[in-house]
Parts: structure tokens; C-alpha cells; sequence
């Protein structure tokens, strides 16, 4: 029988934790997905113009286009014809006449001015204002040349990049792959949420709580089971796990108990941990084994659970993508009393107000908490100074 009775190493700080993570996160590939896929990722190849933007002299309003000095202020105009936007340039234009010209049309080489519908007679034959030779002209090659670097590499994509993508062809866009994520979930206790539960039962909801954020992070979601604390079936649940993802978080057996394998099992595959322990509240037990694939081993209390993952994990998915760290700085709330020797991690409400939980199973008592707030311990805290805020979702 496999002994659980290992102790966790000496307890490191929060910062400890993350540059461990950090330097150890196994590096993924790129991958080529359509723009329908891309937004809110980093692009790492950049959008270059394929041709001039705009590719032709454009009319910038609905009106009539001319040659200035084919026309004086005071004089009667013709109209030509109809010249809508999406058909060649229309031939020469007679002197005394104007093009009848929709916005986002070809201006036509012989033509160098628009006036717009709201400076004309309403029969089109009169300019009623002053108007400057090039008016309302976006001239061909104004906003980039051919071949110009439109969005460099690095840069975050959003709604902008997306139609600058498409506006150049580029139907597809070079980003880092999104790492395939597993969730095993531990506990005799723990039954199935549509379930209903004997006296000493209680419904999961660990699993949930964290596919639904993976979900809402674009995170795929790879591997997801729920394992009895018994080292065969927790052993083959792991095997599993790590052939099908690149991170998996386990959740639960990871503390002092009789029944906590996790360490024991995935030491057997991957070696010593990084760290196993971390001066936290709630979260100390928390664990990291470096990949591939990288394992974050969570306590099993659901708001230990829900810490330690917005806490840690969700930056190092972060990472792997090559987006910025979700974290924030914020003043604390008034009145905060850090604890004396461990950082404190208190979910906060979107005021500011904090909603400690009686213990780390009291999740019932979070409700309304939209992140965490990261309070040094108390030879570290400065009232006075904005705090680490980690937002669940935003």
C-alpha cells in the first residue's frame, strides 16, 4: 500500500509560488485559427497591407463629384449619372457636369471634389456653400502603403484588429494554442450534483465552479472526472488525465489526510513537486508540478479552491497564451486586518466589500464575490498602499 502520509514542504511566500510557476510553464505551439476564433488572443504573426488603404481615391460622402476648377461656385451644374460605390470609374467627365456619387465610391481620375447632398439644391443643379478642391476626398494610399505593417505582433486582438484582418484578406491569424486543460476532482463524499445526497454525502461542486470558468476563458476543456480516494482508481483517473491534457488541475487529496494520494501518485509520475505548500488563507496546501503536463494540485475546500485557481492558475493560463496577468491594483477596503503570519486572500464584492467566509468550505457565504484581494500578512501590509486584486471573470 502506498503511505499518504507525506508532509508538505517548507512554506513559501505567493511570490515564491509564482516565479516557480512561471519559469517552469511548459511552452505550447501556435496554431492558424479564423477570425471568428481569434478575438482577445495574442497575435503573433503581424497584418501587413496587401495593397494601399483605401486602394483608390474613395468619396467620403453621398453627393456629387467634380473637378474644381471645372466648376465656379455660382454656376449651374449637370448631372452625368448615377456612380454608386462597388463599379469601375466611370469615362470622362464633359466640363459643367458632376457625378451623382455614393459614399465609399471610386472617384473618378477627372474628379477631385465632393460636395455633399446637404450643400446642394434639392434638384442637384446648385452649390449653395463654399467648397475647397480635395474636400471629402480619402485619397488613395493616405491611411497605409502596400505592404505596411497595420498591427505588429504582440498585440492583444480585438474588434478593431479583427475587421483590419479582413479588410486585408487575411482570413486566418497565427496565435498561441490555447492549452488543453483536465479537471479531476477527488472525494468519497462527493456525489453528482443532479444526486441526492445521504446524511453524510455532499454534491460536487468544485467541477462545475471550474468548467464554468475555463468555459468563460475559452479554455478547452480536455479531461473532466471525479475520482474516489483510492489510489487504483485515483491512480488510473491521473494516467488518463495526463496523456490527454497539457495542465491539469487536481482538486482535493493533496493535504495530511490518510486518504490524501495526490502527491504520493504523482510523484510516481512526474517527480517532486516544485512546491507543495504556500503561506495562504485560504489555500496552503496548494501544490505545483512542473510538465509537461503541468499539474496544479488545489486543496479540496470549495473557496480554497476557488482562490488558488484565480489566484494562480488562471495567470499561468494566461501565460501560456502570452496575455497579460488578469491581476489589478486597488485600495483596500477600510478596516482590513491582514492576518499575522499568512497572505490572506479575501473575496471581495464588486464595492469593495469583503465578504470573508467563515472557513474555506463556506462558500454559500461568497455569494456576490467577483474576485480575490491579495492582504499581506502583517509585517508586509500598508494600509495605505493599492492591493493585488484578482477578478474571477473579467
Amino acid at each position: 500500500m502506498i503511505s499518504s502520509q507525506l508532509l508538505m514542504n517548507a512554506l513559501i511566500t505567493p511570490a515564491q509560488a509564482d516565479d516557480l510557476i512561471s519559469s517552469s510553464l511548459t511552452s505550447l505551439p501556435s496554431e492558424n485559427v479564423p477570425l471568428a476564433h481569434a478575438i482577445g488572443r495574442r497575435l503573433l504573426s503581424p497584418i501587413f497591407a496587401d495593397r494601399a488603404l483605401p486602394p483608390y481615391n474613395r468619396s467620403m460622402m453621398d453627393g456629387i463629384a467634380f473637378k474644381a476648377s471645372a466648376i465656379s461656385p455660382n454656376s449651374s451644374i449637370k448631372i452625368a449619372g448615377l456612380h454608386p460605390a462597388g463599379v469601375p470609374s466611370p469615362g470622362p467627365l464633359t466640363p459643367g457636369y458632376a457625378w451623382e456619387i455614393m459614399t465609399g465610391a471610386i472617384v473618378p481620375d477627372d474628379c477631385d471634389t465632393i460636395v455633399p447632398y446637404e450643400q446642394l439644391s434639392p434638384d442637384l443643379t446648385r452649390i449653395l456653400a463654399p467648397f475647397n478642391p480635395g474636400q471629402h476626398v480619402h485619397c488613395a494610399g493616405s491611411d497605409a502603403k502596400s505592404g505596411a505593417t497595420l498591427v505588429p505582433a504582440g498585440a492583444t486582438i480585438g474588434a478593431p484588429e479583427i475587421a483590419i484582418a479582413a479588410s486585408v484578406g487575411q482570413t486566418t491569424l497565427t496565435v498561441p494554442r490555447r492549452p488543453k486543460v483536465g479537471i479531476l476532482t477527488t472525494g468519497d463524499e462527493a456525489i453528482h450534483p443532479a444526486a441526492i445526497p445521504e446524511p453524510w454525502q455532499i454534491r460536487r461542486s468544485n467541477g462545475p465552479t471550474l468548467a464554468a470558468l475555463l468555459e468563460f476563458h475559452g479554455i478547452p476543456i480536455a479531461f473532466q472526472q471525479h475520482a474516489l480516494d483510492e489510489q487504483t482508481d485515483l491512480g488510473r483517473c491521473l494516467d488518463q488525465a495526463l496523456d490527454a491534457v497539457d495542465l491539469l488541475i487536481t482538486i482535493g487529496g493533496i493535504s495530511k489526510g490518510k486518504k490524501d494520494f495526490i502527491r504520493t501518485l504523482l510523484e510516481d509520475r512526474l517527480g517532486a513537486p516544485a512546491f507543495h505548500g504556500v503561506s495562504l488563507r485560504p489555500g496552503k496546501p496548494f501544490a505545483f508540478w512542473p510538465g509537461p503536463p503541468d499539474v496544479f494540485a488545489l486543496p479540496g475546500n470549495p473557496v480554497s479552491v476557488l482562490a488558488t485557481f484565480t489566484r494562480f492558475v488562471r495567470p499561468a493560463l494566461n501565460q501560456l497564451q502570452e496575455l497579460p496577468n488578469p491581476k489589478r491594483r486597488t485600495v483596500p477596503p477600510e478596516d482590513i486586518q491582514p492576518l499575522s503570519k499568512l497572505t490572506w486572500l479575501l473575496p471581495l464584492g464588486n464595492r469593495r466589500n469583503p465578504l470573508p467566509p467563515g472557513n474555506s468550505g463556506d462558500f454559500s457565504s461568497i455569494a456576490g464575490a467577483v474576485g480575490v484581494l491579495e492582504i499581506p500578512p502583517i509585517p508586509n501590509f500598508d494600509p495605505e498602499s493599492p492591493l493585488d486584486f484578482y477578478p474571477f471573470t473579467a
